[in-house]
């Protein structure tokens, strides 16, 4: 595939990448992995992350994967797509569609997904400048609870234990999903368009913002003993949320996540694009055809509580040695042998 970005696009793709799907949900599982120190693990575990980031912008040349490993990320990122819209089906069944059959509202953002991934790659690199403007609207409704929120959720510190900070640390790595996409991406930005320590610094500094300020919201205008027994407390503060000319905020918010959740999606397809469409291959379309069709019965096969329980609980497990892992093995081994992208 043959396309060119700039740093800007770079790092505005790899935020919705990474924040896409999860980021109504994340807080209430790192809190109850990681107690009231939650949002302390966090902090620490995006200062681990910029270094990460560091790292691959100076061994990206590296990343070459070979046959096999190209395999095992197509592989994972079918399993993360699916995982992705079996939790957009629950989180409709339970907000808003009760009655809509499962497979009916799938179709439609399959459907939706599909056209993105056989237009071309620009289609899907300029989509989430559309999003911008729901990141300052988001913030600013979710700014409404600031009167409501108790700071003593937070304190004292020092209170989660060993086992608390262990899962909440690993919870921590995994909330920063996508950057895998970093280095697959980054052999596309413009030769003359360099990419600085201070433009990482900077990319950090405003996820771990956006990400740490829902955390804390969450975990101040909720008892802990409580939270486990909220489903998305994102949505659920939204829905508390009074304003004169929205009736339900959280219906307005969740059909834009489930916007935000797609473009995500069809930024993952973009890298399964990019990986095995690396050698020219004849049907394009019949190939994302036949992905979204797998995509289709995969997801309407697990569509219940228990598995999304079970995903969101060990989701970690499989992303930490895929996501992390794997890239640095890969940039090691073509180091040594000293293979890089021309």
């Amino acid at each position: 595939m043959n396309f060119t970005i700039t740093k800007v696009q770079l790092f505005l793709m790899l935020f919705f990448r990474t924040t896409g799907i999860i980021f109504i949900a994340y807080p209430e599982i790192l809190i109850n992995a990681g107690g009231r120190d939650s949002w302390i693990m966090f902090l620490i575990t995006a200062v681990i992350i910029f270094f990460q980031l560091c790292l691959y912008e100076k061994f990206y040349k590296y990343f070459e994967p070979g046959k096999l490993t190209r395999w095992i990320f197509i592989l994972f990122w079918i399993f993360l797509l699916i995982f992705s819209f079996i939790y957009m089906q629950y989180t409709l069944n339970i907000w808003v569609e009760q009655k809509t059959p499962n497979s009916i509202t799938l179709v439609i953002m399959l459907f939706i997904s599909y056209y993105i991934s056989v237009s071309r790659p620009s289609t899907v690199v300029n989509m989430p400048v559309f999003l911008i403007p729901f990141v300052f609207i988001f913030v600013f409704f979710l700014s409404y609870t600031l009167p409501q929120l108790s700071f003593s959720q937070i304190f004292p510190i020092g209170t989660s234990t060993g086992h608390q900070w262990i899962k909440g640390t690993l919870f921590g790595l995994s909330s920063f999903t996508g950057l895998e996409s970093y280095l697959i991406l980054r052999k596309f930005v413009l030769t003359e368009d360099k990419v600085r320590f201070k433009d990482i610094l900077i990319y950090q500094l405003i996820i771990t913002l956006f990400v740490a300020f829902i955390i804390l919201i969450v975990e101040m205008y909720f008892a802990k003993a409580s939270l486990p027994y909220i489903t998305e407390p994102v949505l659920y503060i939204l829905k508390s949320t009074e304003v004169t000319f929205v009736k339900r905020l959280d219906v307005f918010f969740l059909y834009m996540w489930l916007s935000w959740s797609i473009i995500s999606c069809s930024l993952i397809i973009l890298n399964i694009r990019i990986i095995y469409f690396r050698k020219e291959r004849k049907h394009p379309k019949l190939a994302m055809a036949l992905l979204h069709i797998i995509l289709f019965f995969g997801s309407i096969g697990f569509i219940n509580i228990r598995v999304v329980e079970f995903l969101r609980d060990h989701f970690q497990y499989l992303y930490i040695p895929v996501t992390v892992l794997l890239p640095l093995f890969i940039i090691w081994n073509n180091k040594r042998r000293d293979k890089y992208v021309k």
